[in-house]
């Protein structure tokens, strides 16, 4: 695939989901994520038919790119609660239908968590429960975000998501690859060879096609760390150099690159209030030095 990265955030919607566009202009990102609910609640957000038309018009207006829904972190497919897996399936319901009514590209899942226990353990609860999410939804695609491996998630390695995508079988379950998660799970990101190892890991056990959005983070963690600690572009484990061996590995050509980073200190801000214009502006110069072909 050819084409140029596009360097966007998450940001926030409160006040409206039209708000988001914006917030996104403000920080000068190329693409956005948003919640589209509160995602440590379960109860869904109501928004008017008014407040959705006036994000799309203010999206063909902004000349944004992608624009991606992160799930609420309360779901859990592999849940051993009947109640927390209908209200986990109802969520990703919830924001695949915003999305698809907002003119998203799709929605980033936290597939949940097996306690430890392996995947193998939950795997037609959590097949059964992605059929049924995708059977009752608009066409846009659901991504199953890599995980960092704290808590037993689904998705520390690369061969969980595969056997998810080949179970399920729809061409709307894809992948969100997150580079402090992937990092932090032991795949190494911080060289050209590192990288390239581990984008063949990911098509061996995934297949390339598969990657439908990134989550560009540093890492507090050191490699194979398991914990999911996000840093500033530069200011962490996998670098600068890292994210410009990731810039120009081919697998990545035409993707979108959601920042979820703390943000750099201010006076006003002194513990960041990231995704911030300081971090998109150092993603955008490391993708403009790295050499990618561009359709």
């Amino acid at each position: 695939m050819t084409g140029r990265i596009q360097v966007g955030g998450h940001v926030s919607s409160s006040g409206g989901i039209f708000t988001a566009v914006k917030r996104a202009q403000d920080i000068g990102a190329e693409a956005l994520q948003i919640f589209v609910s509160s995602p440590q609640m379960w109860r869904a957000t109501a928004h008017t038919p008014d407040a959705i038309a006036q994000f799309r018009e203010m999206h063909a207006a902004a000349g944004l790119g992608q624009t991606w829904v992160h799930n609420i972190y309360l779901a859990n497919l592999a849940t051993e609660t009947p109640e927390q897996l209908e209200r986990s399936i109802g969520s990703v319901v919830n924001a695949l239908t915003v999305g698809h009514a907002i003119g998203a590209s799709g929605v980033v899942l936290h597939t949940g968590s097996h306690g430890g226990n392996g995947l193998a353990q939950y795997l037609d609860q959590v097949r059964d429960a992605l059929k049924q999410i995708l059977d009752t939804t608009p066409e846009i695609t659901l991504a199953l975000e890599t995980m960092a491996g704290q808590g037993g998630a689904i998705g520390k390695e690369f061969e969980d998501l595969g056997t998810l995508l080949r179970a399920v079988d729809s061409p709307r379950l894809q992948v969100c690859l997150d580079t402090c998660h992937t990092f932090a799970a032991g795949y190494e990101l911080r060289t050209p060879e590192g990288v390239e190892a581990t984008m063949q890991a990911f098509d061996d056990a995934i297949g390339v096609e598969h990657l439908a959005v990134v989550h560009a983070n540093d890492s507090k963690t050191p490699l194979g760390g398991q914990r999911d600690r996000h840093e500033n572009i530069g200011d962490g484990h996998i670098g600068t150099d890292g994210f410009r061996a990731i810039c120009a590995h081919p697998a990545f050509a035409g993707k979108a690159f959601m920042l979820e980073v703390p943000g750099v200190a201010t006076e006003a801000h002194p513990k960041g209030d990231g995704p911030d214009a300081e971090n998109i502006e150092r993603l955008k110069a490391i993708r403009d030095a790295v050499a990618v072909p561009v359709a």
